[in-house]
């Protein structure tokens, strides 16, 4: 497959890796409406040293090890065997569904208020949800045939996405350094809510926003030099999130006269309040292309997924088939456009609290992959990766490791727990069909296997 495909180059790998881990500041002014302002300064400031910082370490080393097409997914299955491996894999793919409704939603709610300044405006206030319903479609429509032709158009198109997202932010913080009018870290908490679901909550949407580090896994035989380009393209991406993400939130807190009012789309109106309407226009435009850029390149990712798992067996092997001039997969590409559709019904918070859920599990096996292999090899030398020697290990035994992995688990396993009953009901009965769909692979196994063997 990988011979029909052109590899990906560092300077636009920085701009996927960037993108698919923030691509702007667009989704983390939910956190206000869920922590509090104070709360949420903290996370930011928190969370990518116990999270971010730690999960991009782990994925430079895995990938280091296992440079291969599916990524995280065959991590854990070369370590933990079919069983848990099949699970990363189902859980990685469930999730991939409601993260790229979620930014197919989050394009629609950008685009809304300025289509509201077209002639479509009376269209949009007859019929608002079908006009949001018609905007998702078309960015799921318009980036599957992007996908389509294939990795290095998907990579230098986000790489130019960036450079236009971020730029009116530099602006925007620049103009509203002398606009501040008050504490933007006041309150420390919603007052509405207990410290519990603000701190759960609000954890699992800081989460989503600085997760995404092993995303690119998935593709790495489609990457130039994996082992040494991948992990310097994710610390990269990690210095830039947090700037990024801090500068503009201290900036609409300490402007915006009513902090209660903040929600998702809530960038542009705080830049039109700064700057004028021309910079909240800006803006508006730069969170449709972000998250339309998020998911061009989640689409690419997560196609990967199911393409590894039926070349292994465990999905159906129409999931395999590749185009014939480009190369991709186009049917795991289509299904996923079909499943994205149905679920933009759902909102922005329940989508993203969802994908954290099932992803969570995902890191916690992922961290205890890399404790496993410390444990094997003794505290000596990583062992020899299939295909070449490892760029990059954390100087770290199977005891030490903990520093590093220890943090992420706990405030995981804390988010989750914290997230609410019905997040843990629906995000638990969804990880509970892994083994369900396991076993019902393995009986469609043995009976072909026994049909064959009849056959012959």
């Amino acid at each position: 497959m990988t011979s029909a495909r052109r590899r990906l180059g560092f300077l636009p790998l920085v701009g996927v890796v960037f993108c698919l881990s923030s691509s702007g500041p667009f989704g983390i002014e939910e956190m206000v409406a869920a922590s509090g302002p104070g709360l949420t300064i903290l996370m930011l400031l928190a969370i990518p040293l116990l999270y971010g910082l730690p999960l991009g370490l782990a994925v430079g080393e895995m990938n280091g090890r296992f440079p291969v097409e599916g990524g995280y997914y065959r991590w854990i299955r070369a370590v933990f065997g079919d069983v848990w491996g099949f699970q990363a894999g189902w859980g990685a793919w469930l999730g991939s569904f409601f993260d790229g409704a979620a930014y197919a939603v989050l394009v629609a709610e950008y685009l809304q208020p300025l289509l509201h300044m077209t002639p479509m405006a009376g269209i949009l206030d007859a019929h608002p949800f079908l006009a949001r319903q018609a905007i998702c479609l078309g960015v799921i429509g318009s980036c599957t045939l992007a996908n389509l032709r294939g990795i290095k158009l998907v990579g230098w198109s986000t790489l130019v996405f960036m450079i236009f997202v971020i730029s009116p932010f530099v602006v925007m913080c620049a103009m509203g350094a002398t606009h501040w009018e008050h504490n933007p870290m006041l309150p420390i908490k919603h007052p509405d809510i207990g410290w519990g679901p603000a701190l759960g909550i609000g954890a699992m949407l800081c989460m989503w926003n600085y997760s995404g580090y092993e995303s690119l896994s998935t593709a790495a035989e489609e990457i130039e030099d994996p082992r040494r380009n991948y992990f310097k393209a994710v610390l990269i991406s990690i210095c830039l999130s947090v700037p990024i993400y801090l500068l503009p939130m201290l900036t609409m807190l300490a402007t915006t006269p009513d902090w209660t009012a903040l929600k998702a789309g809530a960038y542009p109106a705080a830049a039109g309040f700064i700057g004028g309407p021309a910079l909240g226009v800006w803006v508006g435009l730069a969170g449709a292309v972000s998250n339309l850029a998020l998911f061009n390149a989640y689409t690419l990712v997560y196609s990967r997924i199911p393409f590894a798992m039926a070349q292994d067996g465990f999905l159906p092997k129409a999931l395999c088939r590749t185009h014939a001039r480009f190369g991709t997969p186009w049917v795991s590409l289509l299904f996923g456009a079909a499943v994205y559709s149905l679920l933009t019904f759902l909102s922005f918070a329940e989508l993203i609290v969802m994908e954290v859920w099932l992803f969570s599990v995902i890191y916690i096996l992922i961290y205890l992959a890399l404790w496993v292999l410390r444990r094997r090899e003794g505290g000596g030398p990583p062992a020899a990766a299939p295909g070449g020697e490892v760029r990059f290990t954390l100087p770290l035994g199977s005891r030490g490791i903990w520093l590093v992995i220890g943090p992420p688990i706990l405030l995981i396993l804390a988010g989750m727990f914290g997230s609410g009953p019905e997040y843990i009901l629906f995000g638990g009965l969804a990880l509970a069909s892994g083994p369900a769909i396991l076993g019902i692979s393995r009986i469609i196994r043995r009976l072909r296997r026994a049909r064959s063997t009849g056959a012959a």
